[in-house]
């Protein structure tokens, strides 16, 4: 609790970095997440975000194509499923053209 204080302690202050502003505002929810808990009921915590990483996770992905990054959700999402679960195929999206008649 006192790191929680301490984060929104620095992020108050005049001189505070955005990253400390960001800090201290995660601090400020998840004290109130712990004061509007329900006595009995699990807190909902909301762990600090660190952008950096993001930056990095993206950078990283900027430059590969988009099918290769499907291909890549797709994989890992069937990775998590069950052992033995068959995943039916999916069949592409067809589009029926139907020409309308020109006023005029």
């Amino acid at each position: 609790m006192l790191d929680l204080i301490e984060a929104i302690r620095a992020a108050v202050a005049t001189e505070a970095s955005p990253e400390a502003r960001a800090a201290g505002a995660a601090a400020c929810r998840a004290i109130l997440g712990a004061l509007e808990a329900s006595p009995g009921q699990p807190m909902a915590t909301a762990a600090p975000i660190d952008t950096s990483q993001i930056a990095t996770v993206v950078g990283a992905l900027r430059g590969i194509p988009a099918d290769q990054l499907l291909d890549l959700a797709i994989a890992k999402l069937r990775s998590a499923l069950p052992a033995g679960t068959d995943v039916p195929r999916v069949e592409p999206l067809k589009f029926h053209i139907i020409p309308l008649p020109q006023r005029g």
